[in-house]
Parts: C-alpha cells; structure tokens; sequence
C-alpha cells in the first residue's frame, strides 16, 4: 500500500505564504536588503497568516464532512498568484471517492464556505478598528504626480460597505475610501473568496449546496441564473473571464448525483438557503478597480451608460 506524500502540499503551501507576504515584491527578493525584507515581514505578517488561517479551515470543513462519511480526499493544495495584489486564487482540495447521495453533497459543499465566513468577519471587524479613511482627491493628487504609477481600490460588498460605514463613519465614499490593515484586507480576501466560492454553479461550494438543496428541477432555471451573473460583466470586465471559466470548466449544471434515503431535513434546508443569501451581502460587484492619473478605469456598463448619454446630448 503507497503510503501518501504531501510534497506538493508544502511546496504550494510554502509558495502562497510568500506571495501572499511579497505579493508584487516576489520576485524583488533577491535584490531586497535583510532590513527591507524584516519591514516586509513585519507589515504583512499579519495579513498571510490570517488569510493562510482563513483557507486553511475553509478547505479542512470539505476534509472533515468527508471524512466523516469515510470518503477519501487529499490535504488542501494552495494556489499562489505571485504579481497579484491578492498573493492566492484560495486554495483545492480532491476527493477521491465518489459521493453517494445529496445529503453528504450538501455537507461536504456547505462546511468550507461556513468556516470561512465565520473567521473572515472577525478579522474584517477587527481589522476595520484599526484601519483609516483616506482622501481620494489625495490618491489622485498623487498619481497625477507620478503619472506611470497605478493605484488599486478594492470594492465593497453590502457587507463591508455597512460596516466600515458603522465603524469609520459616517463618510461619503466618493470622497474617501478605506485603507485596510493588513488583518482587515485578510478579512475582505476571505470573505471574497467565500463569495466566489458560493457562486451556484457546477462543481464550486454554492453549486453543490443548491444542486442539494433543490434537486435535479433546479436544472430548469439554472441557466438564467447564469445569464443574470453575466450581467455583472457590465460593471467588471473580470466576470466576463469568471463566465467563461465556469462555463467551459467549472460548468453551469452539476453532475447528477443520487437522493440521499431520507429527506434532507429542516436545519440543512436553513443552514444552506442562509448560506446562499449570505452570498448577496458578502459579494463585491466590482471587487478589484485599477486606478490611473487619469481616475478609475470605467466598466463595460459605464462605457455604455456614458455612450447612451453622448447619444442622447446630441
């Protein structure tokens, strides 16, 4: 009997640490003196650790549900994205063994994103204490100056709006926005990354709650629930490549799998629906804007909302 090896598993999980720390600095390292990299460490520190704490029990709720039912499945795989602001695309785990009826579906799907929202909010909230508002015609001022420089703004979901309005505010958010911690970002990351994976598509989180939850009927109206997330592309080109990625990949429908031999029950019926709508508050429409001298980059809808105004002028 092969006895299994977790090389990948450190290897990646050692790799996402440092992207996650370095971030757009990864590759600077070997250039970095040890006191710019000691600051490095020192600032983000907090945010790798929270973030790597984040995924980790997200993927290790999957482990557990399943092995609970005695299904196989590997340690989680982390997935590092060095040049990014973010540092990881969150983290996989494989399931070996085929899953026998909807209720273990159900588990198995729901735990990850539940543990992970559980951890995010208190880091977010925490986070936010300690965070500021800064001034945008300062940003702005700024990268007029240093016209090659580009600045990023990280969205707010109805969740993080409310909150850093609760705990910063009042402020009008077209004249401040919020610098986060690092604990706070490692907050908003894994609460992003819970969204994604509560989109209710195919193989990701949401898909197997709701696939779970309402049954192969849920195959009759999937497709326009789609169509309505290819809309956000109007406000983000990024949905545009998440559209493309879910069709051809992760797919739209799930995989059949069979009834489980007793009904579903009243608490995962409430624990799953609640799950699901807590992905409208959590889930940023445009999480992650470029910002230039010239001001934000405008989305698709704004293109078209300010062509249709050209128009109309005329």
């Amino acid at each position: 009997m092969n006895r299994p090896t977790y090389g990948w598993n450190v290897l990646l999980f050692v790799l996402t640490f440092f992207t996650l720390t370095f971030q757009d600095d990864i590759f600077k390292i070997p250039y970095l003196n040890s006191a710019t990299i000691s600051e490095i460490f020192r600032i983000r520190i907090p945010y790798s650790f929270s973030l790597l704490g984040i995924l980790f029990c997200h993927e290790m709720g999957h482990y557990f549900a399943a092995r609970y039912y005695g299904i196989k499945t590997t340690l989680p795989y982390f997935l590092p994205v060095p040049f990014s602001p973010v540092g990881t695309m969150g983290a996989v785990i494989r399931i070996k063994d085929p899953i026998a009826n909807k209720i273990q579906l159900f588990d198995i799907g729901i735990w990850g994103p539940a543990m992970s929202l559980v951890l995010s909010i208190p880091c977010l909230v925490i986070g936010l204490y300690n965070s500021q508002l800064v001034s945008l015609a300062e940003r702005t001022t700024i990268l007029q100056a240093h016209p090659g420089l580009m600045d990023i703004h990280f969205g707010d979901s109805i969740f993080t709006y409310v909150l850093s309005q609760k705990i910063l505010g009042p402020f009008d958010p077209s004249l401040f926005t919020v610098e986060y911690t690092p604990l706070a970002f490692a907050g908003w990351v894994g609460l992003l990354i819970t969204a994604l994976n509560l989109l209710p598509f195919g193989q990701l989180d949401g898909g197997h709650v709701i696939y779970s939850l309402a049954g192969e009927g849920y195959r009759k109206w999937i497709y326009y629930l789609f169509s309505g997330f290819l809309l956000l592309s109007f406000w983000n080109y990024s949905w545009i490549l998440w559209g493309l990625l879910i069709y051809y990949f992760i797919r739209v429908e799930h995989p059949f799998v069979p009834d489980a031999p007793y009904p579903i029950g009243k608490f995962r019926k409430i624990f799953g629906w609640g799950m699901l709508l807590s992905f409208l508050l959590i889930f940023p429409v445009s999480p992650i804007t470029v910002v230039s001298s010239s001001g934000a980059k405008t989305s698709l809808g704004e293109d078209l909302w300010n062509f249709l105004l050209e128009v109309f002028a005329k």
